[in-house]
């Protein structure tokens, strides 16, 4: 052991159903020592209580450092396809085609605090000028785009109250030529 440390930290869920619907506890907390933190292996303790082993990253001064605390199961999640619509735009002649889709994310907060929620999904992005994507107003807006500097990325950031239970509701429409064929492909 280096050195041992109590730091005061924000505690957060973050989940991105699309992929998981597991609600994952983070902390993290400013890094506020002039003596930069070095990358290795840090052991991970909930409650006094070890539960792994995790990697830091270096972090200088006033940096923010984000550790995971594993699965929460007090905070369920759930996302729901509501639509799923593929179809033909035009008034008098088909000039397009559209594919629509939209979801709703239940959280439930079932911790007896309330807590910080973070929700992430991703809205397509177009590589090409003749397909046009909207994020429809039925949706809720989100609090950030472009999350981590990744195009299309977005979240929805909320405290729960202590039982709590919050819709996110979250619709798109992609729009493109006729004689044109599209396909979505998954990023990453």
């Amino acid at each position: 052991r280096i050195a041992s440390v109590n730091v005061p930290a924000d505690l957060a869920v973050r989940a991105a159903p699309v992929m998981d619907p597991t609600a994952f506890l983070e902390a993290s907390f400013k890094q506020t020592d002039d003596t930069t933190l070095l990358p290795g292996k840090v052991a991970i303790y909930r409650d006094g209580v070890f539960v792994g082993r995790g990697k830091i990253m270096a972090s200088a001064k006033d940096d923010i450092v984000r550790l995971g605390f594993g699965a929460d199961d007090k905070v369920r999640i759930e996302r729901a396809v509501l639509k799923r619509n593929e179809g033909s735009a035009g008034l008098l002649v088909t000039t397009s085609k559209t594919d629509e889709r939209s979801f709703k994310t239940t959280i439930r907060n079932g911790h007896d605090f309330p807590i910080r929620v973070a929700i992430e999904d991703q809205l397509p992005v177009s590589e090409n000028e003749d397909i046009v994507v909207e994020m429809l107003p039925s949706s809720t807006q989100p609090t950030a785009s472009n999350i981590r500097d990744k195009r299309g990325v977005l979240e929805w950031s909320f405290d729960a109250r202590p039982g709590e239970v919050k819709d996110i509701n979250f619709a798109w429409r992609i729009r493109w030529p006729k004689d044109k064929s599209m396909v979505i492909v998954p990023a990453g």
